[in-house]
């Protein structure tokens, strides 16, 4: 069994916060309800952080993902022919450089 260190620290909250905090979450609970708050919050921040990273890091690598993507091109085409993989009729989808969709 691990034991996790608590430490007591003072907060201000709203007045209107704290009244339905104290109306929704009984007296003894709220310590936890409140890290668990904290505990989405901060996963939620992580996320996206990760999220803005990663999306730099695509930005900064599309140029180089294409080149190599071209680079590719040639033996991904042979690969077809070789497995009899008939071509889709409709048009490869390619991804114009430095843009990202925003839906998600």
């Amino acid at each position: 069994m691990s034991f996790t260190a608590i430490k007591r620290i003072g907060i201000s909250i709203p007045d209107s916060i704290l009244k339905e905090l104290q109306q929704m979450v009984p007296e003894r609970k709220r310590s936890e309800y409140i890290v668990r708050a904290l505990q989405e919050r901060l996963e939620e921040e992580k996320k996206k952080m990760l999220r803005e990273e990663m999306v730099k890091g695509y930005k900064a690598n599309a140029g180089i993902d294409a080149a190599t993507a071209e680079e590719w091109r040639p033996l991904e085409e042979e690969a077809v022919k070789f497995i009899g993989v008939k071509e889709p009729k409709t048009k490869p989808y390619r991804r114009k450089t430095g843009v990202l969709s925003k839906k998600r």
